[in-house]
């Protein structure tokens, strides 16, 4: 006997998909999904579910209560769901939806910057049409079973990190005044500037301006501008020959102590050792080194650093 769900007129699916502990514990996968069509008097209300959902709206529209809001998701939209949470969600005419539950383990934190970047699960035809191919090829892998996990993983973390991206077609006021304040520091990096500054530069208090920037860019901005002198810093260290005083100085260092501390907490390492593992004499060395390993007393000198001996 076949199990009828109100309100679901046809459907491809539901197909499941069992995930190896080695996924579980390292990587994005699957769960089940399917593609209905559906009319009223369709409707899931859930307190929890250890799952998380991305629903696609092929045609029609779906109606949706999440985190207290009611909010449509027509055609062409996309809604993400953390079923954990308590959520609602039904039809009132005619559509077809395209959706699988999913988990991992770091889905958590993008999911929730998704949300607090949206105010919502709920992104725009335009997401949706970045998407719905790894959708699509997501549906077409639990169905014919011949997606590795590898495969389900890359397409599921190539999907929530396109969702997170803020890639709108037209660009809103919060997303201009931050792009223009990375501009400033980029181009004012070498001063003594402020976040006061930065923030006065874009017409913006200086509470309201770091709030915003640490949303967008996942960063406050004193740490955004902290670390594009380091990076300034690195590449002055690496083509040119200048002293690390002046490079503190040209990279707006209040001192060169203060710099060198500071790489030091970046790199693990100080600005000369960097300047030398970027050298011919200690090229072998840097990746070692960086990754906390040092293997200069077990590596046997290359012939460019024999000659030059």
């Amino acid at each position: 006997m076949t199990i009828e769900e109100p309100g679901v007129l046809w459907r491809d699916g539901i197909y499941f998909y069992s995930a190896s502990n080695f996924a579980k514990q390292h990587l994005f996968y699957p769960m089940w999904g399917a593609k209905y069509k559906l009319d009223s008097p369709y409707r899931i209300r859930r307190d929890y579910m250890n799952a998380y959902m991305i629903q696609y709206i092929e045609s029609g529209e779906l109606h949706f209560k999440l985190r207290g809001e009611h909010f449509v998701a027509r055609q062409g939209e996309i809604v993400l769901l953390a079923c954990r949470e308590s959520n609602d969600y039904w039809s009132e005419g005619p559509s077809v939806v395209k959706w699988f539950h999913f988990d991992g383990r770091e889905v958590a934190p993008i999911l929730e910057h998704i949300y607090e970047t949206n105010g919502s699960g709920h992104l725009n035809a335009f997401y949706g049409k970045q998407v719905v191919g790894l959708v699509d090829d997501i549906l077409k892998g639990l169905k014919s079973g011949d997606c590795s996990e590898f495969q389900f993983s890359r397409l599921l973390y190539s999907l929530l990190c396109r969702l997170a991206e803020q890639t709108l077609k037209e660009e809103t006021p919060a997303e201009e005044a931050v792009r223009q304040s990375v501009a400033y520091i980029r181009k004012h990096f070498a001063e003594p500037i402020s976040v006061a500054d930065v923030a006065s530069a874009v017409n913006l208090s200086p509470f309201y301006f770091t709030r915003l920037f640490k949303r967008m860019m996942m960063m406050p901005p004193h740490v955004y501008l902290l670390n594009y002198r380091l990076d300034e810093a690195k590449k002055m260290l690496v083509y040119t020959m200048e002293k690390i005083d002046t490079i503190a100085m040209m990279t707006g260092f209040t001192s060169s102590s203060y710099f060198v501390r500071a790489f030091r907490r970046e790199m693990n390492m100080t600005p000369k050792t960097f300047r030398h593992y970027f050298s011919a004499r200690g090229k072998y060395h840097f990746l070692d080194k960086f990754q906390g390993k040092d293997r200069a007393k077990d590596t046997v000198p290359d012939e460019t650093e024999k000659s030059d001996t």
